[in-house]
């Protein structure tokens, strides 16, 4: 929980000093629900997980639920994912001989 609500400090702060309306967001099983139309929105979401709440080794990935008839609006699911090694700027290969 404690990781929850750094992130949500992080980037409630990044918004404000902007001057930017943060937009309505909940962690539920380790996935970030974000309520925006704004794809400026999820830059300013990313900068700050990948800025002041993770590590190297990790980055975001967001997913759009798109608009339907029983629910009229855009939603966007953030995920916490692992650089695989060889995307990876901080692997170093190594030869065990």
């Amino acid at each position: 929980m404690a990781f929850e609500t750094q992130a949500l400090d992080r980037i409630n702060r990044q918004f404000t000093e902007m001057g930017a309306k943060t937009p309505d967001m909940h962690w539920q099983y380790g996935t970030l629900w974000i309520s925006t139309e704004n794809k400026r929105d999820l830059t300013i979401i990313k900068d700050a997980m990948l800025e002041d709440v993770l590590s190297s080794k990790y980055t975001v990935k967001f997913s759009e639920m798109k608009p339907t008839d029983r629910e009229p609006w855009t939603e966007w699911a953030m995920d916490v994912v692992l650089i695989p090694f060889y995307q990876s700027t901080v692997y170093e290969p190594q030869v065990v001989a």
